[in-house]
């Protein structure tokens, strides 16, 4: 059987920390790693300190398949992902040939800010997939982005086909039921149903349900199986719909 991908995401910057700044990275990462087949495991928002981003980036970058950063590679005082990254695993940060050489076709003129751009932890790789202005750089399993969304998103697009993971499949049902009363159905399915990861969401001031109950799993059939055991536990007339949404 197929193992579930993972992933962990971080998000550099004192501005989201302070509420300067309104993160939106972390929504289109986590929607579209989820839609390859990439789960989430954990989101750390973190501070412009190189100590906090190499002990996150090196505990991350131990835990999960996938690591990407989202911040701090700019030209200012307080971009230190690159040094944050490099210490992480004991690597010095260098200056890349292709990225002065990108920088120098932007202005001849590269002053000490504008060079740190071209920065990279020694051994990185850059990936460039012949369609971006400046790549993407890569250290082992950690993906680093800008946190400028557009930047970000442009690309992640670019390379999205490197984070594959095996299909997973959802399954929401909406019910007009108390929480409380589904409770004691939902431990026996979580407990009979260990491939099937269960959610439940209240809902308030709705008409049509109050709860939704959602199932995933990478095994289809024992999702359909774990739907059918909460069907079967409710009365037919609290179940507003049953949505497939894979």
């Amino acid at each position: 059987m197929a193992q579930t991908k993972t992933a962990g995401i971080i998000i550099i910057g004192d501005e989201i920390l302070s509420g300067k700044v309104q993160d939106t990275n972390v929504l289109f990462l986590t929607g579209e790693l989820w839609a390859r087949g990439v789960m989430v495991s954990r989101i750390s928002v973190i501070p412009d300190i190189v100590d906090d981003i190499a002990r996150e980036v090196r505990d991350f970058s131990a835990k999960y398949d996938f690591v990407l950063t989202s911040g701090g590679i700019g030209p200012t005082h307080d971009d230190i992902t690159i040094e944050g990254v490099s210490a992480a695993f004991g690597v010095r940060p260098v200056i890349s040939d292709m990225l002065k050489g990108r920088l120098e076709q932007r202005n001849k003129d590269l002053t000490p800010a504008r060079l740190k751009m071209a920065e990279v932890p020694e051994g990185a790789e850059l990936l460039d997939c012949g369609e971006l202005s400046f790549p993407l750089i890569k250290f082992r399993n950690v993906f680093i982005f800008p946190g400028i969304p557009e930047e970000l998103r442009e690309r992640f697009n670019t390379i999205k086909e490197l984070f594959i993971g095996p299909k997973i499949f959802l399954r929401k049902v909406y019910l007009k039921e108390a929480e409380s009363v589904l409770a004691p159905y939902l431990n026996e399915i979580v407990r009979l149903k260990e491939t099937v990861k269960v959610g439940s969401y209240p809902v308030v001031n709705n008409q049509d349900y109050s709860v939704m109950v959602t199932f995933e799993s990478i095994i289809e059939q024992e999702l359909d199986s774990a739907v059918q055991l909460l069907i079967g536990k409710v009365p037919g007339e609290k179940i507003v719909r049953v949505v497939a949404a894979d």
